[in-house]
């Protein structure tokens, strides 16, 4: 079945049915990419440094915060583990695709995969 034009790819992803509205409202901002990061406030002047906020000596910016910033990419292929799913870890929109390509059901894992994404982006 071939999405509407009106409908995004991500759609399902963020606004299923066992989604956790706080989680998905923050995935929805990531996938959109609305986060206020750091390396947004810089370039405003409301910040001074840009360095990521896990002190890994990078520039934090949503690419690099989800998943590219060695703590987060730790925790997200532990997510990933508990999940039963081992593959590389892709840049963010990369990353995203995947999701996409491999929860187009409701089934049980498919569902956790959804609900996995969502939780570890709002606690990063």
């Amino acid at each position: 079945m071939r999405p509407r034009s009106s409908e995004v790819l991500w759609h399902n992803l963020v606004w299923h049915r066992s989604r956790i509205p706080k989680h998905a409202f923050c995935l929805w901002l990531a996938i959109r990419a609305a986060h206020k990061t750091k390396d947004k406030l810089l370039a405003i002047g409301v910040l001074q440094s840009a360095g990521c906020v896990f002190f890994c000596g990078e520039m934090e910016s949503l690419d690099y915060l989800y998943f590219q910033c060695p703590y987060t990419e730790n925790i997200w292929k532990g997510v990933l583990a508990l999940c039963n799913i081992s593959k590389p870890i892709f840049p963010w929109l990369e990353e995203v695709q995947w999701m996409i390509e491999h929860t187009k059901g409701d089934n049980f894992p498919e569902m956790v995969r959804k609900l996995a994404l969502a939780a570890t982006v709002y606690h990063i």
